[in-house]
């Protein structure tokens, strides 16, 4: 009796050791996963934020040339007059 006894605790505690491993394996690669998903959504973020920044620039350029425009202009339709 104390032999099958001992023999279904070790076997219980096996299981239940893989188990755990399982499990933890499990957690590893899921933590594995989202740490790609949140480096490739970080990445794409930073990208968003240098277009942003582009975009701001050339809009700055864009207006400061508008504002020189009208001067130049009107300078020129001066002469020819």
């Amino acid at each position: 009796m104390k032999k099958i006894l001992s023999i279904a605790v070790v076997s219980v505690l096996l299981l239940s050791g893989v188990a755990v491993a399982l499990q933890s394996e499990e957690q590893a690669n899921d933590s594995g996963m989202h740490g790609m998903k949140d480096r490739t959504k970080n990445e794409k973020q930073g990208m968003d934020r240098d277009s942003m920044m582009r975009m701001m620039k050339m809009m700055d350029q864009c207006s400061a040339m508008m504002e020189s425009a009208p001067a130049d202009s009107g300078a020129g339709k001066e002469s020819n007059k």
